[in-house]
């Protein structure tokens, strides 16, 4: 029986209003942005339309593209003005191409194992991009279908060792499109790589920003609770001098932080790039490193580029540590410290997952705006800005985040410096009941 009760009280102290609407908030939360990234990816998907360019100009190759509706493939034939495909895709307006080239046909009747090429173009983060080779990959398929079904009925006097072309008598070579240039290399492995790439900057920014704020808003309703900050306000120092003393020491931590994180970054990403080598030259210069590929492609960052992360980085922690300043002024205790970290937990995490998922900049405006005002959005989003050029989102990201720090400082000196730093309070309702007077 002791043990009831005493379960019955720890479990009333436990299970608070704030804790309860914070489950329910995490559960919606991941149900919302769950129906909302499936809608992502299967627009991704849908929208991706399959697209051919025929260079043979065969009888063989007009009577496959004709006959492969009934091998599961619909293409668009397009036509081709250049053999430089970044400039072709973006010219139609194409994700994705599929390009039979000259002699496709003649191979074929010789018996020989022929290829075609299929061309991806990469312009934007997030995992719905590595959907668009999904549908080249398919087109793939379903022309090897059909080669295979035609060897298997013609045979055209094949050896035996050339009838078993018939299980893979078309070889797929990928080339990959980014930044004006084309290089031979999977896209869904550059995908993969840039996913990496881009992912590791949001989970360390969202974790950086819940730990300071945490770190700050406990230390003051420590002080509170304590009576030190008391003490410490009525020093014969001004109370501005107190709040910059706070600010400093949180803004070195915020440095350190920053520092550390783009240092150990930059050694993930050589080590991660050292160790993924692709095939993607048939030439006698053998294989050539995914690292090379991405530098070619211009999907690297350089080091000015790193520079300006590091300030974009800084003023994101500086800013989860004056809006925790801020917040932090209300908390009277350890569970209101945990109730104040819900906001900040909450647009930290919209953004994080939103942005891990689809390309900010693909969404409808409204969504769009909304997620830009968020700042700590445009910290997971500058990766990917600055891989595909988009540096006008960059530096107005920049701005936009200096002035949310400007005035949630002004704000914090104005709490810091009045009385509103012990009147204000979160509005909490004491779990203890007043005795009633008989």
């Amino acid at each position: 029986m002791k043990l009831g009760n005493l379960l019955k009280k720890e479990l009333r102290e436990l299970l608070t209003k704030q804790a309860i609407f914070a489950m329910i908030f995490t559960c919606v939360l991941l149900i919302c942005l769950g129906q909302f990234m499936g809608g992502v990816m299967d627009d991704a998907i849908n929208n991706s339309q399959v697209n051919i360019a025929d260079l043979d100009g065969s009888r063989f190759t007009a009577d496959m593209i004709t006959a492969l509706p009934d091998y599961g493939a619909d293409p668009e034939v397009v036509t081709l003005q250049s053999d430089d495909y970044f400039s072709e895709l973006k010219r139609l307006g194409l994700d994705n191409l599929v390009i039979i080239p000259a002699g496709f046909g003649e191979t074929v009747m010789n018996g020989g194992q022929a290829s075609v090429n299929c061309v991806s173009l990469i312009d934007k983060g997030g995992l719905a991009s590595s959907m668009k080779s999904i549908s080249a990959a398919s087109l793939t398929s379903s022309i090897s279908a059909y080669t295979s079904k035609y060897i298997e009925t013609e045979k055209m006097g094949l050896t035996d060792e050339q009838m078993q072309l018939i299980s893979e008598p078309v070889l797929a070579v990928s080339y990959t499109a980014a930044n004006g240039k084309t290089v031979e290399v999977s896209s869904e492995a550059l995908s993969a790589m840039l996913m990496n790439q881009s992912m590791i900057a949001p989970f360390a920014v969202f974790f950086l920003v819940l730990m300071a704020s945490q770190m700050i808003m406990t230390a003051i309703s420590t002080e509170k609770i304590d009576k030190t900050l008391e003490t410490l306000l009525s020093a014969p120092v001004s109370r501005f001098t107190v709040l910059m003393a706070k600010m400093i020491a949180a803004l070195i931590v915020a440095l350190l932080n920053a520092a550390s994180m783009v240092v150990g970054f930059a050694f993930y990403m050589n080590g991660m790039m050292g160790s993924a080598v692709n095939e993607i030259s048939s030439d006698a210069s053998g294989s050539i490193s995914m690292g090379d590929a991405m530098k070619t492609l211009g999907l690297t960052l350089s080091g000015g580029q790193m520079a300006i992360f590091a300030v974009q980085l800084f003023l994101t922690i500086a800013i989860g540590l004056s809006v925790s300043l801020i917040l932090g002024a209300m908390a009277t205790d350890t569970k209101s410290v945990q109730t104040l970290v819900l906001p900040v937990m909450m647009i930290t995490m919209i953004p994080f997952f939103v942005t891990m998922f689809a390309d900010v900049n693909s969404l409808s405006p409204i969504p769009r705006i909304i997620l830009y005002i968020i700042p700590f959005t445009h910290t997971y989003t500058a990766m990917n800005n600055m891989l595909f050029g988009h540096m006008g989102l960059v530096w107005g990201g920049l701005i936009y985040q200096l002035v949310f720090f400007a005035v949630c400082m002004y704000l914090a000196v104005k709490i810091f410096t009045t009385d509103l730093l012990f009147t204000m309070s979160l509005p909490v309702k004491s779990a203890a009941k007043a005795p009633k007077k008989k």
